[in-house]
């Protein structure tokens, strides 16, 4: 059985107006949204993507920081951050660090600034360990 609207259910013409014209501002706000995306996927589509280095592959950065922390053994761990790599970081094994003029003895707990530009070794999913200095 189908209802009538009655009295309280009609919308007045001024609440119609007023509905229509916040739906036309929120699709004016969305055709902005969509071109600026178009805009900035044009501008990404038009420049030449980078060689992704493949496993197997060196790949070098400026390293800023030298990450020292202690694994489930005790046992210091190192990892070098810089560039790219700051977020995560990439490791670094302690018999490199001398080929990188560290002494591992020196080194406190925690991030110890360096500046060095540092090559490493790429694995399939991302770099995978520090193998010495970049020439």
């Amino acid at each position: 059985m189908e209802t009538k609207p009655g009295p309280s259910d009609k919308i007045t013409p001024t609440e119609l107006r007023a509905a229509f014209q916040a739906l036309n501002e929120r699709l004016d706000m969305l055709e902005t949204e969509l071109a600026s995306m178009r805009e900035g996927l044009n501008a990404a589509a038009s420049q030449p993507q980078a060689a992704a280095a493949g496993a197997g592959n060196t790949i070098d950065f400026m390293a800023s920081i030298l990450l020292v922390g202690m694994d489930d053994n005790g046992q210091p761990t190192y990892k070098m951050k810089g560039g790219q790599y700051m977020k995560f970081g990439v490791r670094v094994w302690p018999e490199i660090l001398p080929e990188l003029g560290i002494d591992p003895g020196s080194l406190k707990p925690g991030p110890n600034p360096v500046n060095l530009h540092v090559l490493a070794l790429m694995g399939e999913k991302g770099p995978r360990k520090v193998i010495g200095l970049a020439r």
